[in-house]
């Protein structure tokens, strides 16, 4: 089981009923919740996973997700059981959440560059033996 977190842009008419509702027509076993910046998921890696793509698809630059390291409902994080105040990592995430705007509309308007990642060759055997024999 993995949680994920998905943060909608406050610049975005995208609501998290509409998330849910697609979520939900998905026919998957998950776990929802509503939150104030978005919401959260959580079910079986794959599933998730899975799920993560057709909304990253059907969404594009409107909603962001990452991992979350705790499940929902956890006590460790719930405000209840801490005895009130924001969760740790609540105000880092509220930083975060500031930026979507921007990155979202980068997104959208295609401002922005992928770089391709060189495959570095391995090291060939001969070297790496002779370097071996050298230091030994």
């Amino acid at each position: 089981m993995i949680t994920r977190m998905f943060v909608i842009a406050d610049t975005s008419s995208l609501t998290s009923q509409t998330v849910i509702n697609y979520i939900i027509s998905l026919g998957k076993t998950l776990n929802i919740k509503d939150t104030c910046y978005g919401l959260m998921v959580e079910g079986d890696d794959d599933v998730i996973e899975n799920v993560t793509l057709k909304i990253r698809e059907k969404f594009g630059a409107d909603i962001f997700s990452k991992h979350r390291a705790y499940p929902i409902g956890d006590e460790r994080r719930c405000r209840a059981t801490r005895g009130g105040g924001a969760r740790p990592g609540y105000y880092f995430l509220q930083e975060e959440y500031k930026l979507l705007p921007s990155i979202s509309k980068v997104l959208k308007e295609g401002k922005f560059r992928t770089f391709d990642k060189k495959k570095k060759k391995p090291v060939d055997v001969d070297i790496l033996k002779k370097t071996i024999k050298e230091k030994v």
